[in-house]
Order: C-alpha cells, then sequence, then structure tokens
C-alpha cells in the first residue's frame, strides 16, 4: 500500500511540473539602456506612448481603443494592453495572446540627477537565452528608428 502510494505521489508531482512549465513557461527577462542624450522628457514621452508617436518608429500602424493597443506591421498585427503607466515615467504592455500573464514590455525614461542625462530603459522577455540576442537586435533597430525620429544620434 505505501508504494503504491508513493507512484501516486510521484506521478501528481510530475503532472504540477508540467503543469507549471506549460502555463508559465520559463522566459528570460532582459533589459537594455540606451542614452537619449538631452532629449526633453515630454517629447521623449510622445513617442513611447501617443500612437502618432509610437508608429514613427514601433509599428506601421498604432490603434488604441482605451487600454488596449494594437500594433501593425506589413503583413501582421498583435494586441497588447496597457498594463500600467506614469505620464513621462514608463509604459508597460503586455501581449494578449502571450498566456504568461507575469512577462511585459516596458519603456521606461530615466533622469541623472547627476548629470540630467535621458536614458530609455526597455525591458522585455525572449522565448529562450538564445532568443535574447535576437530581440535585443529588434530593439536596437527600433530604438535607432526612435532616435532617427527625434534627432539624438
Amino acid at each position: 500500500m505505501f508504494f503504491g502510494n508513493f507512484i501516486c505521489m510521484i506521478q501528481i508531482k510530475v503532472f504540477i511540473s508540467h503543469f507549471i512549465n506549460f502555463w508559465f513557461m520559463a522566459k528570460t527577462k532582459f533589459t537594455i539602456e540606451y542614452d537619449m542624450q538631452g532629449v526633453p522628457v515630454p517629447l521623449l514621452w510622445q513617442y513611447l506612448f501617443m500612437p502618432q508617436g509610437l508608429e514613427l518608429w514601433f509599428a506601421d500602424e498604432v490603434v488604441q481603443n482605451g487600454k488596449s493597443f494594437t500594433f501593425s506591421w506589413e503583413d501582421s498585427s498583435q494586441e497588447a494592453s496597457l498594463v500600467s503607466m506614469r505620464t513621462g515615467g514608463y509604459v508597460r504592455f503586455h501581449w494578449k495572446d502571450d498566456s504568461n500573464r507575469r512577462t511585459f514590455f516596458e519603456l521606461r525614461i530615466t533622469v541623472s540627477e547627476l548629470t540630467g542625462n535621458r536614458t530609455l530603459v526597455v525591458t522585455d522577455f525572449a522565448d529562450s537565452p538564445d532568443d535574447e540576442a535576437e530581440m535585443t537586435n529588434v530593439w536596437n533597430h527600433a530604438i535607432d528608428e526612435l532616435k532617427r525620429c527625434i534627432g539624438c544620434n
């Protein structure tokens, strides 16, 4: 009887482990910092949160409906929910098709108290550590486009 209960407990633990891995697939969180030189925070904020600003560097078309944003590129679109934001500070989105509710992508403006320099901090999640390099390249390209738009090279 003891041996049967022991096997049953192991099967339950294996099931729970598979369930957790399926629903909360581990993703790799990464952060990238970009020097935005002396760009005024209100100007930078318009490009990070406003649909018209996002369309200049992030997506071909951005449609906002309340807390729902639809980002469209040449042949695809993706919906995101606005998770949180602080005007002039940060904006955090969650892709609606991502079943892991703990993932997000965030665009945060930081200002050095010592120098007054502005930094854009991007936080995102990659499907695996191998995908992190590819995602970093995507962000590098997008932020290069943002810097071009606002004259910050």
